[in-house]
């Protein structure tokens, strides 16, 4: 082994003196220091020499390591200061920069949104995207015979080798969904926003996607109405686009809520005059919502005689869209930079 050493020595210096640029120099290190370098593989076979040659060879391999290092370290220096400087560059000017990130018009809307929320009390939860048949319908008063499932155009997770019941596990269609978990863990009274993603298999356009975020909120309470309701979202809106923002209600029928609404904002894209975004129409529907249906409340063991609540849904995606006048949901999940560079 003693010889072996010697001769990968004189090899790696050899290599080292004739070196013509740093990428060679390092392809060198790598050929003989690296991992699986031919000094490495030789110092690991020390362990099977007879024990009392081993001090006597590993000093010596300790030293033909160290004089290829200090080799390559010299020949480095020598290829560095052969390094030539063109005098025709101004070095005093300035390089290119590099491009600076910054938050995506989703997380900007987001944070705004939840600040407006937190100052009226709303905490802000999070949860699973993958969820459970049960808590996304049953636990919001849809069985499973319901005709409203068939609007929520469910992605079902592939179960099959699996102890699961086939269509048990799915892709949240809301983030509704949160409402039984919450309910579940925390006794009214209770204020809970909970933004996420949500999936559904949608024609994708300007205005519907199969991803796309969601913010559901809740608040219980006793003695809590419609008005509370309808105040608490006007707050949100007008905050979040301005005084000037008109809102209006509809009745709807959603079958968590009874009595159920939609809640319609003047369009910011066209200023209320009309466009794609709004179909003509001059107002856009941004929210769902509605009083907490008693049978909600029931299956979280929550009495309905002694505490209500309101509940509200929106389709978050489209609320930053009409932040920043996007007429196309699209360009929100376009990665281009110099799309994202503009908000």
């Amino acid at each position: 082994m003693e010889e072996e050493l010697i001769n990968t020595k004189n090899t790696a210096l050899s290599f080292i003196l004739e070196a013509k640029g740093e990428r060679e120099l390092e392809e060198i290190r790598l050929q003989f220091l690296g991992k699986s370098g031919k000094l490495t593989l030789t110092i690991k076979g020390i362990a099977k020499l007879p024990i009392e040659k081993r001090p006597e060879i590993g000093v010596l391999a300790n030293d033909v390591k160290k004089q290829i290092e200090d080799a390559l370290g010299r020949k480095l220096e020598e290829l560095l200061s052969q390094t030539t400087i063109n005098c025709d560059i101004d070095q005093t000017d300035p390089g290119i920069p590099s491009p600076i990130g910054h938050l995506h018009p989703t997380t900007q809307v987001l944070n705004e949104t939840i600040d407006i929320f937190k100052t009226i009390g709303f905490q802000v939860a999070d949860g699973p995207e993958i969820e459970t048949d049960y808590y996304n319908f049953e636990a919001l008063n849809i069985p499973k015979d319901h005709p409203s499932r068939d609007t929520q155009q469910t992605l079902f997770l592939d179960t099959r080798n699996t102890n699961i019941t086939p269509g048990e596990i799915i892709l949240r269609t809301q983030t509704s969904a949160m409402q039984g978990r919450i309910m579940e863990k925390i006794k009214p009274p209770l204020r809970v926003i909970v933004p996420g993603k949500v999936y559904r298999y949608e024609q994708v356009d300007a205005s519907h996607g199969f991803e796309f975020w969601q913010l559901e909120g809740f608040m219980i309470d006793k003695n809590v109405t419609l008005t509370d309701l309808f105040g608490t979202l006007t707050y949100f809106l007008k905050q979040l686009f301005g005084e000037d923002t008109k809102v209006r209600f509809t009745c709807h029928n959603f079958p968590f809520v009874e009595p159920g609404v939609e809640a319609y904002m003047s369009c910011s894209v066209c200023k209320g005059k009309g466009c794609g975004f709004c179909k003509k129409t001059g107002w856009v529907e941004v929210l769902g919502a509605g009083m907490i249906h008693p049978n909600v409340l029931k299956t979280a063991k929550i009495d309905p005689k002694e505490w209500q609540g309101f509940a509200f849904g929106t389709g978050f995606s489209r609320i930053i869209a009409l932040t920043y006048q996007i007429n196309d949901l699209r360009t929100l999940t376009n990665p281009d930079v110099r799309v994202l560079k503009q908000f």
